[in-house]
């Protein structure tokens, strides 16, 4: 999602796990269980050459009325000045910031590292493009405090065109008003729906400015580092197996869309080899997400659907780059000559 991981995305394959880190800011949170009302929050923003927008990210934290304990930026090898503005703007801002700076490994990755230098109970995300509005971490943190069950805690944002002119809100998506959902009548909601799994496989997006409980993140191991487009989305389908969802209704934030956006059109064609990679550890850890044999059968649909429109656009494009793919699902039996 959304920031430019890198120019030249690599093929599915084992990651890594060297590190090259630099700290600036400290920590001295203890990392042990607390009760849900002075749980510690932790906010971690990954990033890719995103000078030009980290800044921003980070003011927007700055002027939350409930501070976060910590804020955690990785650099995922950035090539710009993104570490220079963060540690200049760490140097004057109030904010306990650590920064950590790493090989290009991805947006998975990043995320996990910050997810490993963090102390709190709750964990916040913010890509270094977007911005949240003064009130989203008291919002979302206040979800999780009134009701326990709930895993995950959301909220609506405004979607901003390159100029930062409002052009819709993430949550008027066709495919989210089909989800069930239950009004609390305290400026949140709950989703309701025993098809979630399934209708977030089919394309609704639930945004990743979002605040999750530790525990659950830990259980599913975080982020696949393999997946270097959509991991974002297959981290939420595995949280969704876990407990319920709720979201605050206001937009808390915006989502900025512009030509460097991994969900951007021009990534359509690089993005189905993870997205089926993704389906694929779906399907390899089904049992351990306790996945019913109709969310089995959808995934595998689902592969064969993106499959077939994989090939469409990869031919419609004349990119014989793709071709050594095309053969693979061609050999096996998921496309057709017809």
């Amino acid at each position: 999602k959304r920031v430019s991981h890198r120019r030249s995305l690599p093929l599915p394959c084992q990651h890594g796990r060297s590190v090259a880190s630099q700290s600036c800011g400290s920590r001295e949170l203890r990392n042990k269980a607390r009760s849900p009302v002075d749980a510690k929050v932790s906010l971690i923003i990954p990033a890719y050459n995103a000078g030009g927008y980290i800044e921003r990210a980070l003011a927007s934290v700055e002027n939350q009325t409930q501070k976060p304990d910590e804020v955690i930026v990785i650099d995922d090898g950035s090539t710009d000045d993104t570490a220079a503005r963060v540690i200049g703007f760490s140097a004057k801002s109030n904010l306990n910031i650590t920064f950590e700076k790493q090989e290009n490994k991805g947006p998975g990755a990043a995320r996990n590292l910050g997810i490993k230098k963090s102390v709190g109970e709750i964990i916040a995300f913010l890509d270094a493009d977007d911005i949240v509005y003064p009130d989203f971490l008291k919002q979302v943190v206040r979800g999780l405090r009134l009701h326990a069950h709930w895993i995950a805690c959301f909220s609506d944002r405004d979607i901003v065109d390159i100029n930062g002119r409002p052009t819709s809100k993430d949550l008027d998506h066709p495919k989210f008003r089909t989800i069930q959902k239950k009004d609390l009548g305290n400026g949140f909601a709950e989703l309701t729906d025993n098809s979630l799994f399934s209708k977030m496989l089919e394309g609704s997006v639930i945004p990743m400015t979002i605040a999750c409980r530790r525990e659950h993140v830990e259980a599913i191991a975080g982020f696949d580092e393999d997946i270097w487009l959509g991991q974002d989305k297959i981290f939420m389908l595995k949280l969704i197996k876990r407990g319920t969802f709720g979201y605050a209704v206001n937009s808390l934030g915006t989502w900025q869309r512009h030509d460097k956006n991994l969900t951007h059109e021009s990534n359509s064609l690089r993005r189905f080899p993870y997205t089926d990679l993704g389906l694929q550890r779906l399907l390899d850890t089904g049992d351990r997400l306790r996945l019913t044999a109709e969310e089995l059968t959808q995934i595998k649909t689902t592969q064969a659907k993106l499959a077939t429109q994989w090939v469409y656009a990869a031919s419609n494009k004349h990119a014989a780059e793709t071709l050594p793919l095309a053969y693979r699902l061609f050999r096996e039996r998921r496309i057709s000559l017809g």
